[in-house]
């Protein structure tokens, strides 16, 4: 069995992804969400019992608040958990933006998240699977085996995104510096922007095709073109987990990874909490999908977007595909219109409060 679980992580993404026998099933994790996330996280890992605290591999995509924040409270600045092994750690930090490997010599720049997590996994083992170089896609590109023949591709970010990204994150330690304390909310890199607060008025797929083609400019924060993107292949099924990645470097990866033409991919996580800059038409059209995921209840940046949700719907392969939504919020609640769901083909999903949705292959 292969189980992507996306548990509630307010909005942000905290993937739970178990594979194997269901009597003893391997486990990663994908990120944890916010700090106050991160806290029933690690509820989670210590409701199991003490031999089954192991996780193949935990991936940290990238260090906006929503992604790494509940690491922090969960492992990095919290007591250690008996009996928790973590195989390896995939994460970039600054060493890796300039292009360095891991050694144990490196030292923090100072206390901003990516930092503070950098200081906890120089203990660990990190990006072992890389020679603790940077998890980037390459060409060709890498790919890791791990327990039971569970392949994960790399399909971004990329070595150029990485190094785009060094200026901004020393801006963000010497503020930290500067200020001597601070939040998490006072080292989030970049800035988002907000989803529209009004249900658009779709009537006709003539209407819902306006929408769709009203694509406004992609993603250019350097910190979602550091996102680690996977393509997670098991037991035949393929599932895209695309962290909050430039849509454009998504497209690329999976050329390389599946070559030209649409590539069949059974569950697709949207990138960014399906924002509108970073779920576009060119990136729909990339993929034949029947099932796509999206992790969050819409807190503090209206996600998702109708913009992004548009073409998904408009242009996607295969039709009456599933939208599957890890919270009911007032955002993802506009999709679960049977009038729409009967006008435009499509179904719609939700996790709950306690559990978020799980997506099961048996």
């Amino acid at each position: 069995m292969l189980s992507i679980r996306m548990l509630p992580a307010k909005e942000g993404d905290a993937l739970w992804i178990t594979w194997g026998s269901a009597a003893e099933p391997h486990r990663m994790l994908v990120d944890m969400g916010t700090e106050a996330v991160g806290k029933k996280v690690r509820s989670r890992i210590i409701d199991l019992p003490q031999a089954q605290r192991k996780l193949d591999l935990l991936v940290v995509t990238h260090v906006d608040r929503d992604h790494i924040g509940g690491v922090l409270t969960c492992l990095a600045e919290a007591d250690e958990i008996p009996g928790l092994d973590i195989a390896d750690v995939w994460f970039n930090g600054y060493v890796h933006l300039t292009g360095g490997k891991v050694t144990s010599t490196v030292e923090a720049m100072g206390p901003a998240q990516g930092e503070r997590l950098s200081a906890w996994l120089r203990k660990q083992r990190w990006n072992n699977a890389f020679g603790g170089g940077q998890c980037v896609r390459t060409q060709p590109l890498k790919t890791v085996t791990l327990h039971d023949d569970l392949k994960l591709t790399v399909i971004g970010s990329t070595a150029a995104k990485l190094a785009s990204f060094v200026d901004d994150w020393e801006d963000e330690v010497h503020e930290a510096l500067k200020k001597g304390s601070l939040t998490a909310d006072q080292v989030t890199p970049g800035l988002e922007a907000l989803g529209t607060e009004q249900k658009p008025d779709l009537e006709t797929k003539a209407d819902l095709k306006e929408l769709a083609d009203s694509q406004t400019d992609n993603d250019t924060a350097h910190a979602n073109g550091s996102s680690i993107s996977l393509l997670l292949e098991y037991q035949g099924k393929s599932v895209v987990l695309a962290g909050d990645a430039h849509s454009d470097d998504l497209i690329d990866g999976l050329q390389a990874a599946r070559g030209n033409g649409r590539a069949a991919i059974d569950a697709f996580k949207l990138p960014h909490h399906a924002s509108k800059f970073n779920v576009t038409r060119a990136l729909v059209d990339k993929v034949t999908c029947p099932c796509w995921l999206v992790s969050t209840d819409g807190t503090r940046f209206k996600h998702p977007d109708a913009i992004a949700i548009a073409p998904i719907l408009a242009y996607g392969h295969p039709k009456s595909p599933l939208l599957a939504f890890n919270a009911h919020s007032k955002y993802s609640g506009w999709w679960d219109d049977q009038d729409w769901k009967q006008l435009f083909d499509y179904r719609t999903v939700y996790g709950s409060e306690a559990d978020g949705h799980e997506l099961r292959y048996d």
